[in-house]
């Protein structure tokens, strides 16, 4: 896709800006998360152990859901490059979760001074097509709550490990079992296969309301004047305005092609993945621009946005457009969920987080 890009001629309004000031982070130099990872002694190829210590004097009610804490879910939790540093491709899913639909299953309670232990196979999720010495580590944000809650309440803590070099047979590598196949298509952008009645004119209907979300929070984005745009993204400066701008149009032309195009969009649980986890709305193969929705999608979101903050299909459809690397790269990643976490990150991650676009487009929408 390609598509001309609007010049903004960005100027200094200082009276409606300085209501909305950045939020306290917290940093990496002063994280109360330490990740540390091992090479794993089991022999199994590029497997590794994060150790991850609560180190401050809080517990900590850590979200596992999308994060190095899951079990379960095809995402990305390490960085890793070949010995040259060219990074190894990951090859999974990027998430929509439904912070309402939130449960304390969905939470690992970190005491103060605790320690645990997760197992990542990273030739789950990355290809490793030669042998060689290989680094790997893992730097992030892990949503939080409160003890005993379960709404996040951010900012979301970071975290950064060490980096650790190993020797990868590529062979032994291919034959460890992928988190998630990704089966052939033959067609793009249809989104009739596999839809019953409603679901298809749920599906059309939420392209249709991201179209219109999405070219609104453009406008919005292109007036230097829009505090909104500072409250969602941190900043005012006019290359963040510009980004946001063209990653939004871009969505919203992808959103107005039901029959062509560059994305594929299911109504279904194509690849299987949404039964294993029940917070997520949808999730997104970033590398073959696949999306799908999961039954929560249907069953429990609006067409609209009904509140300032609050999810919806149209939303969501948004969110998940700009994984989809060619829509408009570099796609979006899942750092945090929800209006609290997501408006507490520093401008640079809230440019790259996709709930920061969704929740954007929401705000614009009902004018918040």
């Amino acid at each position: 896709m390609r598509y001309a890009k609007v010049l903004l001629v960005v100027t200094r309004c200082a009276t409606a800006l300085a209501a909305f000031v950045p939020r306290s982070q917290h940093s990496e130099e002063t994280s109360v998360l330490e990740v540390t990872l091992f090479s794993s002694t089991t022999g199994v190829a590029a497997e590794l152990v994060a150790t991850i210590k609560n180190t401050g004097a809080t517990d900590l009610n850590l979200l596992k859901v999308g994060t190095l804490l899951d079990e379960a879910l095809p995402v990305q939790k390490l960085s890793v490059a070949d010995e040259s540093g060219v990074q190894v491709s990951f090859k999974g899913i990027h998430t929509s979760i439904q912070p309402d639909a939130l449960k304390p299953e969905h939470f690992r309670l970190l005491k103060a001074s605790e320690s645990i232990d997760v197992v990542i196979s990273a030739a789950a999720l990355h290809d490793f097509t030669k042998s060689g010495i290989y680094t790997f580590s893992a730097t992030g944000l892990m949503p939080v709550a409160q003890a005993g809650s379960t709404e996040l309440a951010g900012p979301a803590i970071s975290f950064s490990s060490n980096t650790i070099s190993i020797d990868v047979d590529a062979g032994l590598a291919a034959a460890v079992t992928k988190a998630i196949t990704f089966k052939g298509l033959q067609e793009r952008t249809n989104i009739r296969d596999g839809c019953n009645t409603t679901e298809l004119a749920a599906s059309t209907l939420a392209l249709s309301n991201c179209e219109s979300l999405a070219l609104a929070a453009a406008a919005d984005a292109a007036d230097p004047s829009s505090a909104r745009f500072v409250e969602y993204f941190g900043t005012n400066s006019s290359e963040t305005r510009q980004i946001v701008h063209d990653r939004l149009t871009a969505a919203a032309k992808e959103c107005s092609t039901t029959d062509s195009g560059i994305s594929t969009y299911y109504c279904y649980d194509y690849y299987r993945v949404c039964e294993i986890d029940g917070p997520l709305n949808a999730y997104t193969a970033w590398d073959m621009d696949i999306v799908v929705m999961c039954p929560l999608f249907y069953n429990t979101l609006p067409p609209l946005p009904p509140a300032c903050h609050k999810q919806s299909q149209a939303t969501t459809t948004i969110h998940e457009m700009t994984h989809c690397e060619e829509v408009y790269s570099p796609h979006t990643n899942d750092y945090v969920y929800g209006y609290n976490e997501s408006v507490a990150l520093p401008p640079e991650r809230s440019l790259n987080n996709a709930d920061n676009y969704s929740l954007y487009a929401g705000a614009v929408h009902l004018k918040c």
